[in-house]
């Protein structure tokens, strides 16, 4: 009887609110206090969902990254097994026209793009569990990235990842692989800085093994042993002493005076090292496509003296680039291959070297602008060398023309330079930061020696305040 009594009174005062305030009116607050409460309630929801799915993922990456550091503790190889030459045999089914494609997978709760190269109907990709394994099962779902032709060097690259077993899905995977197989480079974009897939595994990574992601495995290195034999016996000491290649630098290298060399491809850049080092430390070759794949460090001492009075020396890291425009690397792959191999090896660069010859093309400029964004050119002109190389063919009149036409092109300051005092009742020198080169074999020996002294007094001068270009700083993104 109670209850009937209270209904009545509450279905009373309903009635008396609607009939003096309006139905309309109390859709209205009921409306608004439903938005209230749902504008309280979701960011709590959202804190709770983020929180179970950053403890799933914590739980995730803990599990993947225990199965993962096996991997990582193993040498950096693919150490191919006895069914090579039999893979070697399999791949002659494959016709000329190839491509990267890519199904979505699931490793332990993992999802990831796990890639492969196929003709249509034979499929080459590397396993988790299998390696390398070249079959012809049917497609499905698949989804192309890359198209490419089956040259050979693509067949020799082939030949040398057939067999391999070494798989680790940070640092050997199926990604990596067909990069390798169409262009030459050691490269996965899913280990890319800030991805989501490298971010489940950094944390748990020693420093070592972070500088081993996206590097070429040791078994697939082109060997080439730098010459001891000088380029120019007659030069003076206009050189780089070399003392050895290193494929990633160290905390004890930090110190080093750090020089980048930077350019398209085919504007000499390997060239310009080796005459640094007046021998053949890297490999060079003239050509649409970048002999170097993967970034080159090489390491010696550059020693400073005045006969009678003083001697200094200094330690110096001298890398080699990735070229742009490439004829098999896209902008993005050069861009990241050298974004990420410098920010994890160096702190500081001294002297960033940017090399250019013959036409520069809008795709040229447009690249080599993005670096100097990079690298605040604009804050550090002093720390910057702009040379228009392979020059053997102009005239004085053609080389201070290209000058200019390279620093219009690039938006440089081409008055940039260094006055070093002479002493001894002399004029002072001024060293400019842009300059024309000619090293062909047709130079005198008096042009060669100019070169050589004007090219080493521009990478190695300092401005007064020794200021270095930081490099590890969160601000330097590539758009």
């Amino acid at each position: 009887m109670k209850a009937i009594i209270v209904g009545v009174v509450l279905f009373g005062i309903v009635c008396f609110i609607l009939k003096k305030i309006g139905i309309d009116t109390v859709i209205i607050m009921c409306f608004q206090g439903f938005k209230l409460a749902r504008n309280w309630l979701v960011p709590k929801l959202n804190i709770i969902r983020k929180f179970v799915v950053r403890k799933r993922t914590g739980d995730l990456a803990l599990l993947l990254a225990q199965k993962e550091k096996v991997n990582w503790s193993k040498t950096h190889d693919l150490l191919p097994k006895a069914n090579r030459e039999f893979q070697i045999e399999q791949f002659k089914h494959f016709c000329k026209q190839l491509r990267i494609c890519y199904r979505e997978v699931e490793y332990d709760g993992l999802k990831f793009r796990q890639y492969f190269v196929t003709d249509g109907t034979w499929q080459i990709e590397f396993d988790s569990e299998k390696g390398v394994i070249i079959h012809d099962s049917p497609l499905c779902d698949e989804v192309t990235t890359e198209e490419f032709v089956l040259t050979p060097e693509v067949r020799s690259r082939v030949h040398k990842i057939c067999g391999g077993t070494n798989y680790s899905l940070v640092l050997r995977n199926s990604d990596h692989l067909c990069n390798y197989i169409r262009t030459g480079a050691w490269i996965s974009f899913q280990m890319a800085k800030h991805t989501p897939l490298r971010k489940i595994f950094e944390n748990h990574m020693s420093d070592d093994q972070l500088q081993l992601i996206n590097k070429m495995p040791n078994d697939l290195k082109f060997v080439d042993e730098p010459s001891d034999k000088p380029i120019y016996s007659q030069v003076g000491d206009y050189h780089v002493q070399f003392s050895q290649s290193k494929e990633i630098l160290t905390d004890a290298d930090n110190d080093a005076y750090n020089i980048l060399i930077l350019g398209p491809t085919g504007s000499g850049k390997s060239t310009l090292i080796n005459h640094l080092y007046n021998q053949d430390v890297v490999k060079a070759v003239g050509s649409a496509s970048s002999v170097t794949r993967s970034m080159t460090y090489t390491q010696g001492e550059v020693v400073w003296t005045e006969p009678g009075k003083w001697k200094k020396s200094d330690k110096v890291n001298i890398i080699d680039s990735v070229g742009f425009c490439d004829t098999d690397l896209s902008q993005r792959e050069v861009h990241h291959m050298i974004k990420s191999s410098v920010k994890m090896n160096m702190t500081y660069i001294d002297k960033v070297v940017i090399t250019c010859s013959g036409r520069i093309e809008d795709q040229h400029s447009q690249a080599i602008k993005k670096f100097m964004k990079w690298l605040s050119y604009e804050e550090h002109k002093p720390n910057f060398l702009f040379i228009y190389n392979k020059c053997e063919t102009h005239t004085e009149q053609e080389m201070e023309e290209n000058l200019v036409a390279m620093s219009s092109i690039l938006d440089t300051d081409i008055n940039t330079q260094f006055i070093v005092p002479s002493g001894d009742g002399e004029l002072d020198k001024s060293i400019k930061m842009n300059q024309c080169l000619d090293f062909s074999p047709r130079a005198s020996f008096e042009e060669v020696e100019k070169n050589l002294e004007s090219l080493k007094n521009a990478v190695f001068i300092r401005d007064v305040t020794n200021k270095r270009i930081p490099v590890n700083s969160e601000s330097c993104v590539i758009q």
